[in-house]
């Protein structure tokens, strides 16, 4: 296999559920109350209070924050940063207490365990809501708005970061793929994805046009022509006269891959993969087959219940911590298989929160209270999130320019914060600092295990963090119980067991003392977050990373970028590797990252072995034996040479107190609770 040429931000990556409901009649589905349950809703609809006024000399509360990417819905956010927003404006059914335990928050939700036809045990949950809350446009909220979450997120063209569609929800499998059968229809699409496109037996007319497709796999876009002629030199093809011509130069490139490389990519996945998503295609223009989720049951106006065929050790989670949406709002050209409407809301969020979306510009988000509020109207009239760099957030607190941030905590940080007088809190962070390697980019795994033996992870986060931060060793929070705290180091810093694997991928110096394969230079792009002045607790690891594969006569690009565009790079996969974090981690499930089928799998890991060990931690209640497997699992990841986790750090809030009424901050902040959780209690001086 040869080797794929050239290559944050906090992720929210909160495992969302969907859910839909029968009629209050038994005789009347969800679907076919629609048109009522609207007309009904507008009749209904409550006016709007006046705005809240200040109780203090201050109206306004501003947040100094990253940058954002301006997706303001929660069904398709995936930034940390947009989501402080979606926070605000919308209300969750249930969330997370100060210990991390499912609570009450809007609504309600209690799970029974039940028995199926054939004696197996099932789990139905019901979930409710509070009767007589309201959207901040006064429209009444009912568990329809719920139910209308969970279809979203069930559609088989949903395209953000919810996994619910692969959870075992009684009738889920038959609604995404639109028929009573699939079972047996994706056995038809298996066979003849492999009898027709395994490697052995695929024609070359279908493999050239795989590699059309995915434009090799993504490493070919981005990339200048010049870096293709010297590949294609060096690999025996003339690309004289065409050097300039990135159409004829490809297709040169498609022959190059096909003739020599044919073992060194997946295209029987692919088609796999196209012929699900014809099929499913197929069967929504030939009409909806299934229009509902047979296990997803409306009780009432407030109520619903959603059975799982098996246990689920987040099954709570997976269908009551999620947002509320207005399904009048976001939902009135919502068909099965159709979600543009959907997404065209996505910078003008309307939800029941503590405040509403009034606007985003000039890298500012301003919001407004609430007055309907379900839990009472908040006592700070504005809100405004403010884009203010890591470096500069420190001294825009204590200048006053904004009242309450989130810093990377170091040890400057603590000291310049407690020489100003103003408070601030350290708990742990539910999330973890890494660094990813793309398995697209980068397919052979010995060159990915060299690149993991020159990430020298200590040094850099005891001399950034100090004790506010440790060194991990394994792709998950220690925050989550099932964490291997007895983990022992997989890749230890050595460059000469780096340049031992660089050298079984068939790496060699040249007469110009490059290594180089097929005469191609070793050459590995990486991005880091930041503002360009590599200020980052991960950047003396790329420092020293670039001196060591300089040495060798390789080379590291490093690429600093603002958090946004790192984001979206790495996501489109233009990246070899990048520097970037996660957060909110709240349980074992790691099916959204290193699944298969994950929609935040960026590092493109697919292992059968890995998705089996998922599917069957979630069904396992019994803790230890859950551990154990989670120690599994972590350990193929590790052995994937995907994901390096280089730190589990301290979260920092620090407040402008000469502001922001300190007292009527929470009276204890957790890893899973801050004043965001009491924002309607927060007044100013």
């Amino acid at each position: 296999m040869k080797r794929k040429v050239l290559s944050i931000l906090l992720v929210l990556c909160m495992v969302l559920s969907l859910a839909g409901c029968k009629s209050k009649d038994a005789t009347k589905t969800a679907s076919e109350t629609e048109a009522t349950d609207n007309t009904a809703q507008s009749a209904e609809a409550t006016p709007v209070p006046d705005k809240v006024e200040a109780t203090g000399q201050y109206d306004t509360l501003v947040i100094g924050t990253d940058a954002f990417n301006g997706v303001f819905n929660p069904m398709f956010s995936f930034s940390a940063f947009d989501n402080q927003v979606t926070d605000m404006v919308f209300s969750t059914v249930s969330w997370l207490d100060k210990t991390g335990a499912v609570v009450d928050n809007a609504g309600h939700v209690e799970a029974e365990e039940v028995p199926a036809a054939d004696g197996h045990t099932q789990v139905k949950y019901t979930v409710s809501i509070k009767p007589g809350m309201t959207f901040s446009d006064g429209q009444p909220v009912t568990i329809d708005d719920v139910l209308f979450y969970y279809y979203v997120c069930a559609d088989p063209t949903y395209d953000g970061s919810s996994t619910f569609s692969t959870l075992d929800i009684v009738g889920l499998k038959d609604y995404y793929y639109d028929t009573p059968d699939y079972n047996a229809q994706l056995e038809k699409i298996t066979k003849e994805a492999k009898d027709k496109y395994s490697l052995d037996k695929i024609s070359e007319e279908d493999y050239k046009a795989y590699l059309r497709d995915t434009k090799l796999a993504g490493w070919w876009e981005g990339i200048d022509s010049y870096d293709w002629v010297t590949y294609l030199k060096g690999e025996g093809y003339d690309p004289t006269g065409i050097e300039k011509d990135e159409n004829k130069l490809f297709e040169m490139m498609v022959d190059c891959e096909y003739t020599k490389y044919h073992d060194g990519y997946d295209p029987q996945s692919y088609y796999q993969k196209k012929l699900e998503n014809e099929y499913i295609k197929g069967n929504l223009e030939d009409g909806v087959d299934v229009p509902e989720i047979s296990g997803i049951t409306r009780v009432d106006d407030n109520t619903c219940t959603v059975l799982f065929d098996s246990p689920n050790i987040s099954g709570d989670k997976q269908v009551a911590w999620i947002p509320i949406i207005p399904k009048h709002y976001y939902g009135a050209d919502f068909t099965k298989g159709k979600l543009d409407g959907i997404k065209s809301f996505n910078g003008t969020p309307l939800g029941g929160g503590p405040y509403k979306y009034v606007s985003y510009q000039d890298n500012i988000v301003s919001l407004e209270a609430n007055p309907t509020y379900f839990k009472g109207a908040p006592k700070i009239p504005n809100l405004k999130f403010q884009v203010v760099s890591n470096e500069d957030k420190v001294d825009a607190v204590i200048n006053g320019d904004i009242d309450i941030t989130e810093p990377s905590a170091s040890k400057e940080v603590v000291e310049q914060i407690e020489s100003a007088g103003m408070e601030y809190s350290l708990v742990d962070n539910p999330g973890y600092g890494y660094i990813a390697i793309s398995s697209e980019r980068v397919p052979d795994l010995n060159v990915r295990k060299g690149l993991m033996h020159l990430l020298n992870r200590a040094p850099a986060v005891e001399s950034y963090y100090g004790e506010l931060a440790k060194v991990i060793e394994r792709p998950m929070t220690p925050t989550v119980a099932e964490y291997p705290h007895d983990a022992k180091e997989v890749y230890g810093y050595d460059p000469t067991k780096a340049l031992d694997y660089f050298t079984k991928a068939g790496y060699k110096k040249d007469s110009s003392g490059k290594l180089s394969k097929g005469g191609q230079p070793l050459k590995i792009t990486i991005g880091i977050g930041g503002d360009g002045t590599m200020n980052h607790p991960s950047a003396p690891i790329l420092t020293q990373m670039a001196n060591d594969l300089k040495s060798m006569g390789g080379e590291l690009v490093i690429q600093d970028l603002d958090p946004s565009t790192l984001f979206s790079m790495f996501q489109s996969g233009e990246l070899d590797m990048w520097v970037a974090a996660w957060g909110n981690a709240t349980d074992c499930d790691l099916t959204q990252m290193f699944g298969s089928k994950g929609n935040d799998n960026d590092v493109k890991l697919n292992s059968p072995d890995v998705d089996k060990l998922q599917a069957e931690i979630l069904k396992t209640v019994d803790f230890n034996e859950r551990c154990k497997l989670v120690a599994q699992e972590l350990d193929l990841i590790m052995d994937a040479a995907v994901y390096m986790p280089v730190y589990q750090r301290k979260n920092m809030l620090i407040y402008n107190s000469n502001t922001v009424k300190t007292d009527t901050l929470p009276a204890e902040t957790t890893t899973y609770w801050d004043y965001t959780k009491e924002i309607e209690k927060l007044e100013m001086n």
